[in-house]
This record gives C-alpha cells, sequence and structure tokens, in this order.
C-alpha cells in the first residue's frame, strides 16, 4: 500500500507477487490493490482479470463494493463508458450500509466516466455526492472539478480547484504522490499559459520539493518541465528554459515525446534568436518525424505534426510547413470521448500555425486574418501567453497601435528582462509614448480607430455609443495631443511613430 500511494506502481505489482496470501480476505485485498496499481499505469484489461479472477475472494460488503467499483473503472478506462458507469451506479445503489468512504470512491468514478463522455453536468452531480471528509478521495473530487473546469474552458475555476486539491492533500490522512503530481502539472500548464506568476510560485515551490522518483510520475513530469520552460522563457531565462527542455527529452519515454520536447526547445532557440541553432533542431525534428506514423496518435500527441509545422514555417519553408498540415489534417478527428473534443484551443492553435505560413509566404493579409482570431480565442478563454505572442505580431504586421491596451496590461505581468518586453518596446514605441499612457482605455481604443481611417459614425457604431460621445472622446484625443483636427493627428501620430507611414 506504501508503494501504491507513493506512485511506484510498478513496484507495488512486483511486491504484490511476492506475497503468499494466507486467507481469503487476504487473496480479496491483494487482488483490489493490484487493479488500482494496474489502473494507474493504463492497464484497464489486466485489472478487469485481476478483479474478476477473484470474485468470489470479496467476501464483506465492503470489499465487494470495492471490486465491481474497480471493475467498472476499468472498463470506462478502456473506453466502454456506457458500461462501466452502469456498473458503477448499479454498486452505488446497492452500497447505502457501507463504509461512507467507499460510497464516495464510487461516486468519484461514476464522475469519471462521465467525464469522459464529456457529460459535465452529471460528472459534477456525481462528484457532489463526495463527502468532504472522505480524506484522499475528497482531494481527488476537487481535482476532477479542475479537469471539468478545463473541458469548460474555464481556466480560472480550474486552477482554484487543482490548488484546493494539493492543500486538501496536505491535510488527508493518507497521502497520495500522484494526485499532487498530476495537481503540480496541470497548475504548471495554466500558470505557463495564463502568465499567472503567484501559481507559478506556488507550483515551483511544490515540485522542487517534490519526490518524483517513482515510476509512475515520469509522465508529469515530463509535462511540468515542458511548461516550466515555458515560463522561463516568458521571463528571459533562456538558459533555465533549455536545460528542462533538454530534462524533460530525457524523462521522454517514447519517441513522440521526445519529439514534443525538441519542438520546445526549438522554440526557445528560436525566440532567443538563435537562428542556425534553431534551423538545426528544426532538420532534425523532421527527420524523427519522418519515422513516426502519424495516423496512430491520439490525444494530445496528434498535436506533433502540428507544432513541427510551426517550427519549419519560421524556417521560411512554407511547401514543407503545408505538406506538414496535410499530414496533421489527416489524422482522425478527436473523439467526443477525448481532451481534444470542441476546445477552442485546438482551433487557435491550429490557425496560429496557418497564420505562421502565411507569414512566411509573404501574405500578410492573410496572416494578420489568422492571428487576429488567433487572438480572439486564446484572448476569450484566458490563455494570455499565446494572446500576447499573436497581438504583437498583429502590431508587427500592421505598423499600428491594433491591442495596444492587451498588450501593455499583458506585458506588466511578466518580468522586465523578457523578450517580449524588448519586442513590444521594439515594434510598438506606442506603447512607451507618454501622452497615450495618459490616455483612458476608451480615448486609446478611439485613437485607434481613428487613426485606422474610421469616421465617428463607425467608431460610434462599433462601440455601441452615441455621435456626439465618441465626438466628446475624439475631441479629448486631439486635446491631448495639442491638435485641432484629424489630418493634424494622424501627422503628430506619424511623427511619434505611434502609426506606420
Amino acid at each position: 500500500m506504501r508503494a501504491w500511494f507513493t506512485g511506484d506502481f510498478e513496484g507495488c505489482l512486483a511486491l504484490c507477487d511476492r506475497v503468499r496470501p494466507h486467507d481469503v480476505d487476504m487473496v480479496s485485498q491483494l487482488a483490489l490493490l493490484r487493479a488500482r496499481a494496474l489502473l494507474r499505469i493504463q492497464r484497464p484489461d489486466d485489472a478487469i482479470k485481476v478483479v474478476s479472477d477473484v470474485f468470489v475472494a470479496h467476501g464483506t460488503l465492503d470489499a465487494s463494493l470495492t471490486a465491481r467499483m474497480l471493475l467498472g473503472t476499468a472498463h470506462v478506462r478502456r473506453g466502454d463508458y456506457r458500461h462501466g458507469i452502469a456498473i458503477l451506479e448499479e454498486a452505488h445503489r446497492a452500497s447505502p450500509d457501507a463504509h461512507p468512504t467507499i460510497r464516495s470512491e464510487i461516486a468519484l468514478s461514476i464522475a469519471l466516466g462521465y467525464y469522459c463522455l464529456r457529460e459535465l453536468e452529471s460528472a459534477e452531480h456525481a462528484l457532489d455526492l463526495v463527502r468532504s471528509d472522505a480524506d484522499i478521495v475528497h482531494a481527488r473530487a476537487l481535482e476532477h472539478r479542475g479537469w471539468i473546469a478545463i473541458a469548460r474552458s474555464d481556466y480560472a475555476a480550474a486552477t482554484d480547484s487543482f490548488s484546493s486539491a494539493i492543500r486538501r492533500l496536505d491535510n488527508c490522512r493518507h497521502y497520495d504522490r500522484f494526485l499532487e503530481a498530476q495537481g503540480i502539472f496541470a497548475l504548471s500548464m495554466l500558470a505557463a499559459e495564463r502568465l499567472d506568476r503567484p501559481t507559478w510560485l506556488f507550483v515551483e515551490h511544490r515540485s522542487d520539493r517534490f519526490d518524483w522518483s517513482a515510476s509512475g510520475l515520469v509522465a508529469p513530469q515530463f509535462w511540468v518541465g515542458i511548461y516550466s520552460s515555458m515560463v522561463y522563457e516568458v521571463e528571459g531565462r533562456t538558459a533555465d528554459a533549455l536545460r528542462l527542455a533538454g530534462d524533460a527529452e530525457a524523462l521522454a519515454g517514447t519517441s513522440v515525446l521526445r519529439l514534443l520536447a525538441q519542438c520546445r526547445r526549438a522554440a526557445i532557440l528560436r525566440g532567443a534568436g538563435e537562428r542556425f541553432a534553431h534551423a538545426d533542431v528544426v532538420r532534425r525534428l523532421r527527420n524523427a518525424l519522418d519515422e513516426v506514423d502519424v495516423t496512430t496518435l491520439e490525444g494530445d500527441h496528434q498535436l506533433i505534426p502540428l507544432s513541427v509545422a510551426e517550427e519549419v514555417a519560421y524556417c521560411g519553408d512554407v511547401v514543407g510547413a503545408r505538406n506538414l498540415l496535410k499530414r496533421y489534417d489527416a489524422q482522425t478527428a478527436p473523439s467526443g470521448a477525448t481532451a481534444l473534443a470542441n476546445d477552442p484551443r485546438l482551433k487557435a492553435s491550429r490557425s496560429f500555425v496557418d497564420a505562421v505560413v502565411a507569414d512566411a509566404a509573404g501574405d500578410r493579409r492573410q496572416a494578420h486574418h489568422h492571428y487576429r482570431g488567433v487572438f480572439q480565442i486564446f484572448k476569450r478563454v484566458g490563455y494570455e501567453r499565446r494572446a500576447l505572442l499573436a497581438a504583437l505580431r498583429i502590431g508587427e504586421i500592421s505598423g499600428q497601435t491594433y491591442l495596444l491596451d492587451y498588450v501593455d496590461r499583458t506585458l506588466r505581468k511578466i518580468s522586465d528582462r523578457s523578450p517580449l518586453r524588448e519586442r513590444a518596446r521594439r515594434h510598438n514605441p506606442s506603447l512607451h509614448d507618454p501622452v497615450v499612457a495618459e490616455l483612458s482605455s476608451i480615448e486609446r481604443t478611439v485613437l485607434e480607430m481613428v487613426c485606422e481611417g474610421k469616421s465617428t459614425a463607425e467608431i460610434a457604431e462599433a462601440r455601441g455609443r452615441s455621435t456626439q460621445t465618441i465626438r466628446n472622446t475624439v475631441s479629448r484625443v486631439l486635446s491631448a495631443f495639442g491638435v485641432a483636427d484629424r489630418p493634424a493627428l494622424l501627422r503628430e501620430c506619424l511623427r511619434r511613430g505611434i502609426i506606420a507611414g
């Protein structure tokens, strides 16, 4: 049991093999523990066999219900969602006299089944049946709420849920190292993408003191390394970002995960301006991808051709990037039960690569169109790192003050030494114009639209304000710049570098 709680699932199975049970109850307990470990290492068929082979040994009510719970969970894990849920719900109906924690654990497994079907309200209803005094089962329920929030693209709520799960685990009688590892992984992703520094400091502290030695923790450790490298890259800590990407690559147990880590390394080198090193990594990436049958990839792994296509496009190989996009499109679309199904991030990620490819081809108009759509999606869901990247490129392409408020506000969340700040200063001098800095949000927006050539009536319609209100705002902007009319304003903005000639 200690091996199972510490995340050493392979070790747990090995120890179970060494035990010689001396009574029927021990046979039952060994089978249940073995099934739990098998489920954690993604072997549901073996778990079903283990539980079924000794079903008669589960003599007590609690043991019998636990066996049925593990059987139902195994069917859910192998993709037989409805069948697994039916087993679990029958077990829950039969459990009014069982230990409350066992009833809570059955409810937790029911929630997992409905989550896999993306029936999120039913999943939440099942989680409501988990008692707050159910120790680590309650902590796991909080973690499940985090994944449900992610499925709804509510990343602020997800951050709260995963943080609560880890803090709840700290107060549990038992400790589940796998649960903490999963929480650290989820929070590292959210902190990196949301540019959430307080959450990142929490993750960094927990990750540094965490014991990652168990075999069952390799996958979450890999992803923590990937997302940590993103944080360090944004903060301007290039050497640390490269080190963590390299550590993740060393942890990768498959060629697919190694490709993901290499894509991360390529992105860091590109951001640091290491053009030749970037091109060398991309060349090796393409060769490695040629050895992978992308039609067999599932879940998040399906994004690999997309990630490689992005880096190939940044190298200027438009034809090669488009061929990789064709390979990406040839994959089977995610089913309704996968994490990517109906996820707005998937559409935005594809559009971002389309933008990079159009950019590399010199089609600035098409690139601008795609970047704009990417920005809107990532801004809406709160993925500020990617929204900022899109916004910065829009400014570079247009040479105007698009999205000025967003860029300015978001840059304040990151380190002064971030390369993104330098990129913004280089291509968006208006961010540091003293007059623009004193304008209100609505005044900045009106200034941008005036610089785009929009009339007072067009601005009023776009902003949902009266024409007189916009006329008054334009007057305040003119006054701030010390000019009398629009032509003079445009000349002043050109002089200050707020808009391009």
